[in-house]
């Protein structure tokens, strides 16, 4: 009785660290009850499951993989990340624990002179030392990795040969393991092996935590590039207002004595007509700029506006009242800089050249919808938005850069096309951040 006690609870801690450690390493899609049922349930089939494997055979081996198939689905539909991360990782916490068992087992058998099979099959002081031993490793090396998490986005070719390398290991360690239980004086030759094997999965990490690294100096280039370019435009954009004031300002002396002239003559239709005729050739370009709670936006719309006013498109920006309060400076910066200059990418290739910003509440969600006129449809050949430009790896990042915003707000987000113009919808849940 008290070894099924003792071998229930080391079953339950060991799927419970498993579990735990995947949801930490790629974060929880839901924030709602909807992910304590998946954890609770994930952990309960994965406990089943090592427990009956477990009370069939002493040592599972490439049973295993039934581990890793169970954790997969669970990461599939609860958790964060592309399918490969999520499926990498997993394969990863599978072999973690099959090395850290089968490694601490020859190690113990070398030391104790004793043989795998007494571990496996009896119940006696040196199992439980073993095995809590195991679970401690365990459980502090996840603690490692998980200081150290990276998210590289790689490509499929790529990912698939690194999820190739654990689940290699897998077999190579079952194959050795049983050898190890047939041959008992090849135990330290085996460690030694198995050890290879462990180092080799921590060389591959620590290749693809270098390979994250580098991804991410070179996006924080292409940003600073971006910035450059944006903070250059800018001061264009500000320098052509100021003239345009400063014209608007210099004209208006002799346009007011015109209309004097007209009145004090008695000529009021003339009046009128050189008011409508000034308003409609001479002052298009002065427009209503904005002026709303988060200064970011109104720096980068207003912005926008002079860009759109020199090109010759409309704009119409609605923004109700505080909406974007709780939304950072830097996240709304990049949110309606990009959504933007690809709109305005977009309208001046058109001859109704419109935009148009609405921004507003939409239950607990802050709903932002930005559309643009379009000569031609964009999803239909181009359904995954890539750039056409020739800097395809700079202009590439406005998408991509919207997109984690999305999701660092665990919002959503869709593009669609409606009577010749190509929508973009985001909500943002910027209540609970």
């Amino acid at each position: 009785m008290a070894r099924i006690i003792f071998e229930l609870g080391v079953n339950l801690v060991e799927t419970f660290i498993i579990i735990d450690f995947i949801t930490r390493y790629l974060g929880r899609k839901y924030q709602d009850k909807r992910w304590v049922i998946g954890f609770l349930g994930a952990w309960i089939v994965f406990f089943i499951e090592v427990s009956v494997i477990n009370n069939i055979v002493p040592f599972e081996g490439v049973g295993t993989l039934i581990h890793l198939a169970v954790s997969f689905i669970y990461a599939l539909f609860f958790l964060k990340g592309g399918i490969l991360l999520r499926l990498w990782i997993c394969a990863v916490a599978d072999i973690l624990n099959m090395l850290i068992g089968m490694g601490t087992v020859l190690a113990v058998c070398y030391i104790m002179k004793c043989e795998p099979n007494d571990i496996f099959t009896l119940f006696n002081s040196t199992r439980i030392i073993t095995v809590i031993i195991t679970k401690v490793i365990l459980f502090y090396t996840c603690k490692v990795i998980l200081r150290y998490r990276y998210r590289n986005p790689l490509d499929n070719q790529a990912w698939i040969m690194l999820i190739l390398i654990p689940v290699i290991s897998v077999i190579s360690v079952s194959s050795l393991m049983f050898a190890a239980m047939d041959y008992e004086e090849l135990s330290g030759y085996i460690l030694c092996g198995i050890s290879g094997i462990l180092l080799a999965n921590i060389i591959t990490y620590y290749f693809f935590a270098r390979l994250d690294k580098d991804y991410e100096t070179r996006l924080r280039i292409k940003l600073l590039e971006q910035d450059n370019e944006n903070a250059q435009k800018n001061i264009e954009n500000a320098d052509a207002f100021v003239k345009q004031i400063k014209s608007v300002r210099h004209d208006m002396r002799n346009q007011l004595l015109i209309i004097y002239n007209h009145i004090d003559s008695g000529k009021y239709q003339d009046a009128m007509d050189y008011i409508q005729s000034l308003t409609n050739n001479h002052l298009p370009d002065i427009q209503s700029f904005i002026s709303s709670s988060n200064t970011a936006f109104n720096a980068i719309v207003n912005s926008k506006i002079v860009i759109c006013n020199q090109k010759k498109i409309y704009i119409e920006v609605k923004e109700m009242k505080d909406t974007l309060k709780n939304l950072d400076a830097v996240d709304t910066g990049i949110l309606f800089g990009n959504l933007l200059d690809n709109a305005i990418e977009a309208a001046e290739k058109t001859e109704n050249r419109r935009i148009m910003v609405d921004v507003q509440t939409k239950g607990d969600y802050l709903s932002i919808l930005v559309t643009n006129s379009i000569a031609k449809s964009v999803l239909t050949d181009n359904e995954q938005l890539k750039t056409s430009k020739k800097n395809k790896d700079l202009c590439g990042i406005g998408i991509k850069n919207i997109k984690a915003v999305v999701k660092k707000y665990n919002g959503m987000i869709q593009f669609f096309e409606e009577d010749d113009e190509f929508c973009c919808h985001i909500l943002l849940d910027i209540n609970n951040q």
